[in-house]
């Protein structure tokens, strides 16, 4: 059995978000990056490799954009999303969080959809970033970084 929450959509905005995509706006459309925010290390890996794509490795090719624009009514993240080429997600994990608010607030949406996890190396089960040396979580979202570059922007691979 399924079950949904209803959330509401709201008037306000981040004042910095809507700066952000204003910039964006600026130039030729770009594909929408979005990701994991979970506080996990699955999550932190996902984030730390679309930030990684997003402001240094493709910032001409990928906007990265905020969960929180999704529950906005109109403009700033929701505006780049529909002029973006292409969405590109990377979830931490199985749960799939960002794929289903994304589906939520995008219903006819085909979103690549990317699973990091599968795609990480830590050593048995560990939940909380405090539980993996920073250089390890470094180096996992730099490889998982590298291989969406290479499958998505056929570089760094």
């Amino acid at each position: 059995m399924t079950e949904t929450i209803h959330i509401e959509l709201s008037n306000q905005s981040c004042g910095a978000g809507l700066e952000y995509a204003r910039r964006q706006f600026a130039g030729p459309p770009k594909d929408a990056l979005l990701c994991c925010e979970g506080m996990c290390l699955k999550g932190e890996t996902a984030r730390r490799a679309a930030n990684l794509i997003g402001h240094r490795l493709a910032p001409e090719k990928t906007v990265r954009i905020c969960h929180g624009g999704l529950l906005e009514k109109s403009g700033g993240m929701r505006d780049l999303i529909k002029r973006a080429p292409k969405v590109v997600i990377l979830d931490g994990c199985g749960m799939a969080c960002c794929s289903r608010l994304t589906r939520a607030a995008f219903p006819d949406l085909q979103p690549e959809i990317i699973f990091t996890d599968k795609m990480t190396s830590y050593a048995g089960n560990p939940f909380g970033i405090d539980e993996v040396p920073e250089p390890e979580i470094t180096a996992n979202a730099q490889s998982v970084a590298a291989a969406v570059m290479a499958k998505y922007y056929e570089c760094c691979s």
